[in-house]
Order: structure tokens, then C-alpha cells, then sequence
């Protein structure tokens, strides 16, 4: 495979400081042969998924908003490295998911697409997974859509205790997670499937519905607040 070169691409779709995350956890894989060119390849195969660069404009947006949220609720350089990833690659299991299904527009979305879209957090999961990310990425990147409206994948009890090393932390990452990319969607859409965006005041009051635990409300005005700052990165 051909090896993604960051500074071949758009570099400033991403925050000064993101970019720095990136370099360095490129640079400590470097240390590992098996893992020296893992985050290249893998924005690489984001960069290439045939929707006019969509996802890879979600996956910028998402890592921006990640580095930015993790800074704030103090997480450590390690946690912010690794969750800056989980945002950056959550999406990378669509690689696995038929075209006709990832294209498909919002208004002819069928149960069918919507059965095998749903697949996409474990082919990510198991993407990374096997490539021997850490658990605080590929968790957190399972179990995001479990906080979402329409919860997938399977979350109940017993199903979580047979997650090998799962932890709180990855339990609270995913829910973070969640929250990022239902306010990016919102805010943002999709529009290679001709899903718009909604006033901020809108996504605001949807966030709050969907996310009413105690602190949400100021990780919610947060993320409202980043919007122009991230809307200006393209």
C-alpha cells in the first residue's frame, strides 16, 4: 500500500496542535515495525473512501473538536494522544462497508443500508484492534454509537463484561465520542448524502436532549463555541 504522506496533504485542516499530537504518535510508532507506518496507511484509507473526501473532512472536524474537549476536561498527554486517534480513525471500519450502502442519500436510506452501516464500529473496532492500537482507542471507537440515539452495537451488561480489558475511562472516552459526532453531524452535515446542517441553536438543544448528565451542559456550550474555529479550518 501506498504510504499517506501528511505533508502532502491538506495539513491545515487540522489545528496547530493536533498536528503535533499526530507527529508524535507517528514518530513513537516508529519504534514498533509492525506499527511504524499504521496512522499514514490509515488516513490514507480515510482519504480514499470515494465520497468527495466527506469522511476524511468528519474525521479532520472530530480530531480538532477531540484535542480540543480533551485539553479541556485535563486529560493527560497519553489520553489526549489516544483519544485524539479514536476521534481521527473512529470511522475507518466504512472501508468494509459496500459503496451502495455509504452512498446511499438520506432520503432513499433503506433498512438494508442502514443494517450494514451499522456494522461499521466493529469493522473499526477489529481494524485496529488487530493492528494493536491500545484499548483506550479501539473501545472507545466499538462502543460511540451505543451513546447515540439510535444505540448500536449490542451494550448490554453481560455483553460489556466480555470486552477484554474494557474500563470506565473507555466507557466515559466513548460517550465523549458520541457527543463529538452527533454535534458534527449536526452542526456540520453530511454532504455527500445530502444530509444539511441545522442552526447551532438547534444543535444545542438536540445535544442537551440526547445528553442531560451532570457537565454536559458546559461540554455542550463548549463545542457550540468551537464551531466558527472549526468551520474556518475547511
Amino acid at each position: 500500500m501506498e504510504i499517506y504522506r501528511p505533508e502532502k496533504f491538506k495539513s491545515s485542516a487540522y489545528l496547530p496542535e493536533v498536528q503535533a499530537v499526530l507527529a508524535a504518535v507517528i514518530e513513537r510508532d516508529k519504534n514498533n515495525p509492525e506499527a511504524k507506518n499504521f496512522l499514514p496507511n490509515s488516513l490514507k484509507i480515510i482519504s480514499d473512501l470515494s465520497d468527495k473526501k466527506d469522511t476524511l473532512r468528519h474525521s479532520q472536524r472530530m480530531t480538532n473538536l477531540g484535542y480540543l474537549l480533551a485539553k479541556k476536561l485535563n486529560f493527560s498527554k497519553e489520553e489526549v494522544e489516544f483519544f485524539v486517534e479514536a476521534c481521527l480513525l473512529h470511522d475507518v471500519g466504512k472501508k468494509d462497508i459496500a459503496w451502495k450502502h455509504r452512498a446511499r442519500l438520506s432520503e432513499k436510506f433503506s433498512k438494508v443500508d442502514r443494517r450494514e452501516m451499522k456494522k461499521h464500529p466493529k469493522y473499526s473496532y477489529q481494524y485496529l484492534r488487530w493492528a494493536g492500537r491500545s484499548p483506550r482507542v479501539y473501545y472507545p471507537v466499538y462502543l460511540h454509537h451505543a451513546f447515540q440515539e439510535d444505540p448500536y452495537p449490542e451494550t448490554k451488561a453481560d455483553f460489556l463484561k466480555s470486552l477484554d480489558g474494557l474500563e470506565d475511562k473507555d466507557v466515559d472516552n466513548a460517550r465523549l465520542l458520541a457527543m463529538l459526532d452527533v454535534f458534527d453531524i449536526m452542526a456540520f452535515g453530511r454532504p455527500y448524502v445530502r444530509i444539511s446542517p441545522i442552526p447551532l441553536e438547534d444543535a444545542r438543544q438536540k445535544l442537551a436532549e440526547l445528553f442531560g448528565e451532570a457537565g454536559d451542559g458546559e461540554m455542550i456550550e463548549f463545542l457550540v463555541g468551537q464551531y466558527e474555529r472549526i468551520r474556518e479550518l475547511g
